[in-house]
């Protein structure tokens, strides 16, 4: 894929500037698309064309990115459907998208909305794009690997995460002690690990699964520093990942932490 020019629909979190700095890197031209209510601090260190809109306006992408005459969008950082779902002031593009949208957990919107882009001839391309290198290998990623005993209880933990997943209802659950003390919902990964490492109280797991048929286009998984030191902080011994489908956001830095604070982190590859 080669690509000049294209928009990118930037959310919170460390994801939107490190693609950034690889297409600094590679010379692509981005306009920036900052998701008001999910602002990025970050965002203002690059040099590319920047604007904000909110995530009810989809008429105003749309029309922002279509005026520069650019055919390629890129979803990348998080945005919490509550910023859409609240919003009263829809344009009449997302309004009628709502209206007739039943369904309206996080996978549903975001197909949508890419087919609203798609109608403008705006094509969205996968979040990996120029992101390969930063995807979870398999196996043990840093050197702390937990017991046997803990190894083997991964599986359960894993397989209920992905039919979690599949439902389209979280990404996450805690689990520990044979039992399943937390599954992410609307909350999202952080306040789902705060939920149930308050119950579990110590030697938790996080498990973090893809969706089985995940779109690349929108919401890989992705874990960063912030998410090991609420683990740390909260007695989990290690987080488990989908490998290959997952984000590790500055990969050595996590490695790092991880090693010093006897977290483990395990990227699992399903072969089903």
């Amino acid at each position: 894929m080669n690509i000049k020019r294209l928009a990118l629909v930037a959310g919170g979190g460390e994801l939107p500037l490190v693609f950034l700095r690889q297409a600094e890197k590679t010379g692509i031209d981005v306009f920036v698309i900052e998701v008001e209510g999910e602002e990025n601090p970050g965002l203002k260190g690059f040099k590319f064309e920047r604007i904000k809109i909110k995530l009810a306006l989809f008429s105003d992408m749309i029309k922002e990115i279509t005026d520069r005459r650019i055919e390629h969008v890129l979803f990348l950082g998080y945005v919490s459907p509550v910023h859409l779902l609240k919003d009263i002031l829809f344009d009449e593009i997302t309004r009628k998208m709502l209206v007739n949208l039943k369904d309206k957990r996080p996978k549903a919107l975001m197909e949508s909305a890419i087919s609203q882009f798609k109608k403008a001839g705006i094509t969205a391309i996968p979040t990996t794009y120029l992101m390969e290198e930063i995807l979870a290998p398999e196996g043990f990623i840093n050197e702390v690997k937990p017991e046997t005993a803990v190894i083997q209880s991964m599986k359960l933990p894993v397989e209920i995460a992905r039919k979690v997943a599949a439902m389209d209802i979280g990404q996450t659950i805690v689990a520990g002690s044979g039992m399943i003390w937390a599954v992410e919902a609307m909350e999202g990964t952080d306040n789902c690990i705060k939920r149930g490492g308050a119950m579990a109280k110590k030697n938790f797991i996080v498990v973090k699964m893809a969706r089985p048929k995940q779109d690349l286009r929108y919401d890989v998984p992705a874990i960063g520093l912030k998410t090991l030191k609420l683990i740390k902080s909260l007695g989990g011994s290690g987080i488990v990942v989908e490998a290959g489908k997952t984000f590790l956001l500055n990969r050595e830095e996590l490695k790092g932490y991880a090693d010093n604070n006897n977290i483990f982190i395990y990227g699992w590859r399903n072969n089903k």
